[in-house]
C-alpha cells in the first residue's frame, strides 16, 4: 500500500526538520517545499494527500498559496492545516476564511500536530487531476497509479489491476514501452516497429490496434468502474498516459530535484528529497522480459540513476553522523552492481568510520570473490585493491563527490 504523501510548505529549516521527522515516524511520505511557488508546482508535480502550510513565506506568503488552491477545482479538496508563529484570533480567522481546514500555531507539540495530520487524512477527499478538456460538472478523474518498480500494479481508488497476472504477455509489452518513455507517450509507429518489425505497415497498425483495444478492456474489467479511454489515449499518432502518476518517472524527478540542492548546497532539503525518492524504489523496473530495447534501455538508465544517487545520499547521510542508515543504503545498491567500485570504496569507508575493521575486512573478501568470479586477473584484482582509503574522507563526506 502506497504511504499517504503528506508535502510541508515551509521555510524554516529547523521546521522541517521536524515535521519531517514525526511525520515519517508514523509512515507518512513526506516532501517539502520551501517557497509557496514551489509549493503549488508540487502539488501539480507529485499530487499529495493533504499540505501543512506556513503562514510567513518567502513571496507567496501562506494564505495566497491556501486561495490560489481553493480556485484550483482539485487543488481546492486537498486538506490544508496552516501552521504558523502568529496565534492571535484575526490570524486565525483569516487562515480559516481562505480555505484553511485546521491551524496550529508555533512552537507546537509533533504528537499534537501528527493527530492532527491523521485526523484531516482520514477526512480528505482526493482525487486526481482533471483530464484535459472535461468538465469541472463532470466527475473530476482520478490519478492512476502505475508501480514499475520491483512491483508492477495499477491501482485506482483501492481497486488493482496485477501486471504479471492480469495482462497477457503482449499487453505487458506494450505497456512496458509506453511507461518505459521518459514523457509517458510513444508514437504509434516506433510502437509498431518494436513489436512487429517484420509486419506490413497497415498489417502492423491493424495489430497496434487490436493490443491497444485487448488493454482497454482489460483495465477496463479489471479496475471497473473505469474508463480506459481517460487514462490510455490516442492523440495525434501518439499513444500516451494521462491522469497517471508512475512511480519511475516520479523516482527520476524527484533524484533530479535533489542533486540541484545538492549542487546548490541544499544539503537539509535535498536529504528529504533523497528520502521521498528512496521510499518509491522497490527493486528494478519491470523485472524479467521488457519486451524491447526501449525498455531495456530505460531499465538499465534507472539503474544507472538510483546506484548514483546512494552514493549522494549516503555522503548526505554520513556528513549528518547518520554512518548506519548511510551503510544501509550502500548495502542495498551494492545488490544491485556487487563490482561497483565506487560502491564498494564508499561501503568500505563508512565502515572504517563506524570503527568495524572486520566487517570492512569482509567487504575487501567479498569484493576480491566477485572479481575472480568475473575472471579479473589477480594482477588486476591487487590494483583495484591497493589504493583503497584508509579511512574516511579528511575533508568531509560531500566534498569527497
Amino acid at each position: 500500500m502506497d504511504k499517504p504523501h503528506v508535502l510541508v510548505i515551509e521555510d524554516d529549516d529547523s521546521v522541517c526538520e521536524l515535521l519531517f521527522s514525526c511525520l515519517s515516524k508514523v509512515e507518512y511520505r513526506v516532501s517539502i517545499a520551501q517557497s509557496g511557488e514551489a509549493g503549488l508546482q508540487q502539488i501539480e508535480e507529485d499530487p499529495p494527500k493533504m499540505v501543512v502550510l506556513d503562514l510567513n513565506l518567502p513571496g507567496m506568503n501562506g494564505l495566497d498559496v491556501c486561495r490560489a488552491m481553493r480556485r484550483d477545482p482539485w487543488m481546492s479538496k486537498l486538506p490544508v492545516l496552516m501552521l504558523t508563529g502568529k496565534a492571535e484570533e484575526e490570524d486565525i480567522v483569516t487562515g480559516l476564511e481562505v480555505g484553511a481546514d485546521d491551524y496550529m500555531a508555533k512552537p507546537f507539540s509533533p504528537k499534537l500536530l501528527t493527530a492532527r495530520v491523521m485526523a484531516l487524512l482520514r477526512r480528505g477527499n482526493n482525487p486526481g487531476f482533471a483530464a484535459e478538456g472535461s468538465n469541472v460538472e463532470d466527475s473530476v478523474t482520478e490519478s492512476l497509479s502505475i508501480k514499475t518498480l520491483g512491483q508492477c500494479v495499477l491501482t485506482l481508488a483501492g481497486r488493482q489491476l496485477s501486471w504479471a497476472e492480469d495482462f497477457s504477455p503482449s499487453q505487458r509489452q506494450l505497456m512496458a514501452i509506453l511507461v518505459g518513455t521518459s514523457a509517458g507517450n510513444i508514437s504509434q509507429e516506433e510502437v509498431q516497429v518494436a513489436l512487429w518489425p517484420d509486419s506490413s505497415a497497415s498489417r502492423a497498425r491493424s495489430s497496434f490496434d487490436s493490443l491497444l483495444s485487448r488493454v482497454r478492456r482489460t483495465m477496463d474489467d479489471c479496475l471497473k468502474p473505469f474508463d480506459s479511454k481517460r487514462y490510455l489515449v490516442v492523440k495525434r499518432g501518439y499513444l500516451r498516459l494521462e491522469n497517471c502518476r508512475i512511480d519511475a518517472h516520479e523516482f527520476k524527478r524527484l533524484v533530479r530535484k535533489a542533486n540541484q540542492q545538492v549542487a546548490a548546497q541544499k544539503l537539509w532539503p535535498a536529504e528529504i528529497t533523497f528520502s521521498s525518492a528512496f521510499s518509491l524504489w522497490q527493486g528494478v523496473f519491470i523485472q524479467g522480459n521488457c519486451g524491447s530495447d526501449l525498455s531495456i534501455n530505460f531499465q538499465s538508465e534507472l539503474e544507472r540513476i538510483y546506484l548514483d544517487a546512494s552514493q549522494t545520499f549516503a555522503r548526505l547521510l554520513a556528513e549528518s553522523g547518520r554512518l548506519q542508515q548511510a551503510v544501509k543504503v550502500m548495502r542495498d545498491a551494492l545488490r544491485y552492481d556487487p563490482a561497483n567500485d565506487e560502491i564498494v570504496r564508499l561501503l568500505y569507508q563508512l565502515s572504517l568510520a563506524q570503527e568495524h575493521p572486520r566487517q570492512a575486512g569482509q567487504i575487501l573478501k567479498q569484493y576480491t570473490e566477485v572479481l575472480t568470479q568475473e575472471k579479473f586477473s589477480e594482477q588486476e584484482i591487487n590494483e583495484a585493491l591497493k589504493d583503497f582509503p584508509q579511512g574516511p574522507p579528511t575533508e568531509g563526506w560531500m566534498k569527497a563527490l
